[in-house]
C-alpha cells in the first residue's frame, strides 16, 4: 500500500487541472489545482528537510481549516515527519501538553493567537525549536524562532531537494490527541496503512467521485473530518473541498458552495431541523399547518409531490440545492432527525467509528440506509460482541497504540487483537450495528437499573427550546437533567409571558417556564421506560461550550467536566444527598 503523499501524487496527475482545494478570500472563492497543491507539498517537504527535520520527527499543526493544513499535512508526512494535530479550542494549558507530550520539534500555527498560547509556555517546551506561522509572527516570539509560511516556503522552493525520504506505509504518519470525555487527552498513533486502508473502504461503502464537491467545516485535526473530508474525497477520490469560513457563516456557505456532499455532527442537523420549525412558525397557523402537513405524506403518493413542491424543496435550498446525501458521525444522531430530513429528501447516512479506528468502523449506505444503526461494517472490518455487549473491532485500521502508554494500549487491545471499544451495542439479523451507549456512562439507578443517557438526552434536543442537556442520577432513586435552553425559539414565549429574555437567570426561575420545560420533557421522553422518565431539571443561563472544555471538538460532551462545572446544580436536584468529589 502507498504512502498518502504518493497516493495523493496519483490523484494529482490524474486530475492535474482539476480544483482541489477552495476557500473563500474576501468575497471571492478561490481555487487551487491538484497540480497546485501537488507543487506546495513538495515546496514544504524540501522546506522541513532544509530545517533539519529527521525521520519520524513529530510537527504539530495548530490550524483552523484551510489549504495549508493539507499542504502541511501531506508535505511533513512526505519528509518522512510525523503529524500532531492540535485542536484550535484546546486551552494554551491543553495545547502546550499536547506538544510536550509528542516531543514536537516543529509547529505549524495559523494565527496570532495560536501563536500566543505557545508564547506563554515556550519555556516548558524544550522540545519545540521552531514555530512557522501562518499569517505574521507575533512579537511576543523572537524572530530567530518564528518563521512566516511564505518565507518558509519559498525557502523548500528554492532549497534543490527534489528527493524525499523512503517511508514506510507501516510507519506511523500522525498522532492524534483524543479530546477525551472523561479525562486528559492520549496521543493515538496512526499509519499510512491504517489510513489507506479505511479510505479505500470507505469510498467502497459510500459513493464518493472526482464531480463531488464537500463543504469543509468541521476541525481538520479531527480524524473524522480528516479521512471523510480530505483523505477520502481528495486523496483518493479527485473530488473537491471547500472550506467554510466559519461555523457562523455555515450557512452562507452552504448556498454558495452548494455542496453534493455533506461530512457532519447531529448538531447541525438539529439547528437547521430547529430554524426551519421557527421559521415555519413565524409565518402563521396557515404555514405551521402546511408543514406539518408536509411532513405526514409517505413518500411516491401525490401528497408527498405536492409537499416536496410547497415545503421539502425550500429545506433542501437551505443546503445549497444539489445535496445527494449527508453522513452523519462524531456522536450520536436522532431517528427522529433522519426520519425528518429523509422526508425531505436529505438522506443522512449515520457511521461509527472512533480515532484508535482511523477512524471509520461501520456506515449506512445509499442504498442500506436503517434509520436508528449506525449502518454495516467496513469491508475488511470485524465487529464482534463480548460477554456484556462490548464492541469489540479488528481489521486494518486499528492503531498500533496510544503514544507512549504500553500499559493504556494493552488495555485497549487484547492478545487476540481485538479492540475494546468502550461502547456497548447490537448487530440486528442484517448485519447493521446498533450503539446503546458508553460502558462508562451507564448511570445506576438506587434501584439498580441501568441507564444510558444518550438515547434519552437525544430525545429531549428533539424539543425546538432545547439545545443541549445531560441526564444525571447515578446512585439516585430518580434521574434528574441538566437543560440547556435554545434561546432563539424560547424568546418568543418568554416575551409572551411578559419576561425580558435578556435577563435570563430571572426569566428560568419563573414557575411558567418551568412548567413550559416540564412539558417539553415529558413530550419529547413519553416513550421511555418508567426508570429513565426525567423526574427532576435544572435550567442553565448559559451553554455548554468548547471554551470551557465542557463540549469535544465533535461536539461530544465531557461530562466529568460538565459534573464538575455544574456540581452545584446537580446538588439542587438531590438536596438530600451530597454529590461525590
Amino acid at each position: 500500500m502507498l504512502t498518502l503523499p504518493h497516493q495523493f501524487f496519483l490523484t494529482a496527475e490524474r486530475y492535474a487541472n482539476k480544483p482541489a482545494l477552495r476557500w473563500k478570500s474576501g468575497d471571492e472563492y478561490r481555487d487551487l489545482t491538484y497540480a497546485q497543491v501537488a507543487q506546495a507539498v513538495r515546496a514544504v517537504a524540501a522546506a522541513f528537510l532544509q530545517a533539519g527535520l529527521r525521520p519520524h520527527d513529530r510537527v504539530a499543526l495548530l490550524s483552523e481549516n484551510r489549504p495549508e493544513w493539507v499542504m502541511a499535512d501531506l508535505g511533513i508526512m512526505l519528509a518522512g515527519g510525523v503529524v500532531v494535530p492540535i485542536h484550535t479550542t484546546f486551552s494554551a494549558r491543553l495545547a502546550a501538553a499536547v506538544l510536550a507530550d509528542s516531543g514536537s520539534r516543529f509547529l505549524v500555527a495559523s494565527s496570532a493567537d495560536q501563536l500566543d498560547k505557545v508564547a506563554a509556555l515556550r519555556e516548558e517546551l524544550p522540545h519545540l525549536e521552531k514555530v512557522i506561522s501562518l499569517e505574521l509572527c507575533p512579537p511576543s516570539l523572537p524572530a530567530n524562532f518564528c518563521r512566516t509560511w511564505d518565507d518558509f516556503l519559498e525557502q523548500g522552493r528554492r532549497s534543490g531537494i527534489h528527493s524525499f525520504p523512503r517511508v514506510n506505509p507501516r510507519d506511523v504518519c500522525s498522532i492524534l490527541y483524543t479530546s477525551g470525555t472523561t479525562g486528559e487527552p492520549k496521543g493515538v498513533t496512526l499509519t499510512h496503512d491504517n489510513f489507506q486502508a479505511n479510505a479505500h473502504a470507505a469510498l467502497q461503502a459510500i459513493p464518493m467521485n472526482d464531480r463531488d464537491v464537500l463543504l469543509s467545516f468541521l476541525p481538520l485535526s479531527h480524524v473524522f473530518e480528516r479521512l471523510g473530508g480530505y483523505y477520502a474525497p481528495v486523496v483518493g477520490a479527485g473530488g473537491t473541498v471547500a472550506f467554510a469560513r466559519s461555523v457562523k457563516d455555515l450557512a452562507k456557505n452552504l448556498l454558495e458552495v452548494r455542496p453534493t456532499i455533506l461530512i457532519a455532527v447531529p448538531r447541525l442537523f438539529e439547528k437547521i431541523h430547529e430554524t426551519a420549525w421557527q421559521t415555519a412558525r413565524s409565518k402563521g397557523s396557515l404555514a405551521l399547518k402546511l408543514f406539518r402537513w408536509a411532513f405526514r405524506q409517505r413518500p411516491g403518493t401525490p401528497g408527498h409531490f405536492l409537499a416536496d413542491r410547497l415545503v421539502f424543496r425550500r429545506l433542501r435550498a437551505r443546503f445549497g440545492g444539489r445535496l445527494r446525501f449527508a453522513i452523519s458521525g462524531g456522536a450520536a444522531l436522532s431517528p427522529e432527525l433522519a426520519h425528518f430530513f429523509a422526508r425531505a429528501g436529505i438522506p443522512i447516512l449515520e457511521g461509527y467509528g472512533m480515532t484508535e479506528t482511523s477512524p471509520v468502523i461501520s456506515v449506512n449506505r445509499v442504498d442500506r440506509n436503517k434509520v436508528g444503526t449506525v449502518g454495516l461494517p467496513l469491508e475488511g472490518v470485524k465487529v464482534r460482541l463480548a460477554g456484556d455487549g462490548e464492541i469489540l473491532i479488528q481489521g486494518p485500521n486499528l492503531t498500533p497504540g496510544y503514544w507512549g502508554k504500553p500499559e493504556a494500549t494493552r488495555e485497549l487491545i487484547d492478545r487476540e487483537g481485538w479492540l475494546h471499544t468502550g461502547d456497548l451495542g447490537f448487530l440486528d439479523d442484517d448485519g447493521f450495528l446498533t450503539i446503546s451507549g458508553r460502558k462508562k456512562e451507564i448511570l445506576v439507578t438506587a434501584a439498580g437499573k441501568n441507564v444510558w443517557p444518550d438515547p434519552i438526552e437525544r430525545k429531549l434536543e428533539i424539543s425546538p427550546f432545547i439545545a443541549q442537556s445531560m441526564v444525571v442520577g447515578d446512585g439516585q432513586i430518580q434521574l434528574g437533567a441538566l437543560i440547556v435552553p435554545e434561546w432563539e425559539a424560547l424568546e418568543p414565549a418568554l416575551r409572551e409571558l411578559g419576561l425580558d429574555p435578556s435577563a435570563r437567570e430571572t426569566a428560568l426561575a419563573d414557575a411558567r417556564v418551568r412548567e413550559l420545560f416540564r412539558r417539553e420533557i415529558d413530550q419529547t421522553t413519553a416513550d421511555v421506560a418508567e426508570y429513565e422518565r426525567i423526574a427532576r431539571f435544572a435550567l442553565l443561563p448559559r451553554e455548554f461550550s468548547q471554551d470551557r472544555e465542557e463540549i469535544t471538538p465533535t461536539m461530544k460532551k465531557s461530562r466529568k467536566v460538565i459534573a464538575e462545572h455544574f456540581r452545584q446544580d446537580i446538588e439542587s436536584l438531590y438536596p438530600a444527598r451530597k454529590i461525590p468529589h
